[in-house]
């Protein structure tokens, strides 16, 4: 038996991890694992998850040593979820090293440049102890976003909005 804990809370999280990171094009996860072989011939397996979003590079590592590697595997994926679950996904896919202006940025380049078109126009309104933003997304539609509470965060989740709408998060 390994040092770290029961399998049962680390049931499929290197495949919740996985998937999740696919989704945002992510597709150098790496386990890497060191094995430390005992006097008594006993493996004990830790495990340093890695991937790069966004120009960032990323690392996890295994609370303990297993005696085996999947375990250790799981237990580094455990880790990530968890620490991604602390700011939701895609405040760490928007983060990911790179400026506040994230999903802003996304919009433009991923849908507009790619079309050759103008870029997004934002229209941000106070409303309500907040910001509402709302853009103009050439040959798309206007897409409103959630309140905010600045006029930046406004335009982010409008934008945020607009991709994800259009599929293309």
């Amino acid at each position: 038996p390994g040092f770290g804990p029961p399998m049962g809370s680390l049931k499929k999280a290197k495949s919740q991890l996985n998937e999740m990171l696919q989704k945002y094009g992510v597709s150098d996860v790496k386990y890497d694992a060191s094995d430390d072989v005992s006097s008594y011939n006993v493996h004990n397996f830790k495990v340093t998850l890695s991937y790069t979003l966004h120009g960032r590079r990323y690392r996890y590592d295994s609370r303990g040593m297993f005696s085996r590697k999947q375990d250790a595997e799981e237990d580094a994926a455990q880790q990530a979820l968890h620490e991604i679950g602390q700011q939701q996904f895609s405040q760490h896919v928007s983060r990911g090293g790179a400026s506040a202006n994230q999903y802003k940025s996304l919009l433009k380049e991923r849908y507009c440049d790619a079309r050759k078109l103008q870029a997004p126009q934002y229209t941000t309104d106070s409303s309500g102890g907040g910001f509402v933003s709302t853009v103009s997304v050439p040959q798309y539609q206007s897409v409103r976003g959630p309140l905010a509470n600045s006029k930046k965060e406004a335009e982010q989740f409008a934008a945020k909005e607009a991709l994800r709408r259009l599929k293309l998060i």
